[in-house]
């Protein structure tokens, strides 16, 4: 049988290797609350000017969608199930607003070309129709 002095003299001194870990993780945490903090913190340069979203759905547009201006991918203008012009714009507007329902896949620069002609032709308003974006069914 050994005695108690052998037993105190093999104890194991050396520190617990999570210990070694902890100045490690208070720094990541400290990382983690500063760049949270920074995030947050910081406004918009321009405060007046606000993203746009889709304030209406499609059944609240005033206008029926036959009155509206579709924008085939392809650039194609149908109005009324008619292909039009640009320059055939002013018979699109109703009540001298302009109704501009783009594909997905139309051109930026189509859809400016067009906001441009409306604006030319004298359009007091112009209402760009959207879809939001909904979950897949399934």
């Amino acid at each position: 049988m050994s005695s108690g002095a052998d037993f105190i003299a093999r104890h194991d001194t050396r520190r617990p290797p999570v210990e070694a870990a902890l100045p490690l993780i208070n720094i990541v945490f400290l990382l983690l609350i500063f760049f949270l903090m920074a995030g947050s913190m910081q406004s918009p340069i321009e405060k007046s000017i606000m993203a746009p979203t889709q304030a209406v759905g499609f059944d609240d547009v005033e206008f029926a969608p036959a009155d509206w201006l579709y924008l085939a991918a392809d650039g194609r203008l149908v109005f009324r199930g008619d292909t039009v012009e640009i320059t055939d714009i002013t018979g699109t507007l109703i009540e001298g607003r302009g109704v501009l329902f783009a594909d997905v896949e139309a051109s930026g620069a189509r859809v400016n070309e067009i906001l441009r002609a409306y604006e030319s032709a004298g359009s007091q308003g112009i209402l760009l129709i959207t879809a939001r974006e909904t979950p897949a069914d399934g």
